[in-house]
């Protein structure tokens, strides 16, 4: 691999070949770039104010393959955060995307012909309910809620905190589960999610 920045989703042979795959056959991945430790510091620049306009993505995430920086805003903090992740791992491929502003996120596994849905509150996974929900209707058969419910919400200066809910317990609405589990069928894999404040359901990773 020969070009240093590449955009989704013209990711073959990299660690994220999968979720370009997943954005070229029209399944909803968020715009992003993949870029290597040689790449020239003014074309990762280029390529976040490319980002930034074109997507409108104030915030940005920065994934590399164990560990990610979150609500990144502004070029410098781009860079900076490259450049611990490459401190971590010297020759990965670390990928740039927008930065999706989520009520739900979690993981969805397949389990024979039904999905095991992970979901949790917030933009990050803290306190998972787990629902089991039929691949074919879309509806759930089963689920266990968790006696906590933290999530993690985010300040507009980009900053976050985690935050325990007070009160009933929040289940996740039947509409969204159907979402997800129509998008695992789609990608034909176990996927990483996020819904948006629009209710709309992001694809951000695929195993």
């Amino acid at each position: 691999m020969d070009e240093p920045l590449k955009w989704l989703p013209d990711t073959d042979a990299t660690p994220w070949q999968a979720l370009g795959k997943a954005m070229h056959a029209g399944l909803p991945v968020p715009t992003g770039f993949m870029v290597l430790p040689f790449a020239p510091e003014e074309q990762i620049r280029a390529a976040y104010e490319q980002l930034k306009i074109s997507d409108k993505a104030h915030f940005i995430a920065v994934r590399g393959p164990s560990h990610a920086a979150l609500n990144i805003i502004g070029s410098d903090a781009v860079v900076h955060a490259l450049r611990r992740l490459w401190a971590e791992s010297a020759d990965a491929p670390v990928l740039v995307q927008r930065m999706i502003h989520a009520m739900w996120c979690g993981k969805t596994h397949w389990h024979r012909k039904n999905l095991r849905i992970k979901a949790n509150e917030g933009m990050m996974i803290l306190d998972p309910d787990t629902y089991l929900v039929n691949s074919t209707t879309g509806k759930c058969v089963r689920r266990t809620l968790e006696p906590k419910q933290r999530k993690m919400i985010r300040h507009v200066d980009g900053s976050a905190k985690v935050v325990e809910r007070e009160g009933e317990r929040t289940a996740m609405p039947a509409e969204h589960l159907a979402k997800i589990a129509e998008l695992a069928v789609r990608a034909g894999s176990d996927i990483g999610w996020a819904v948006d404040d629009l209710d709309k359901v992001w694809l951000i990773s695929v195993s």
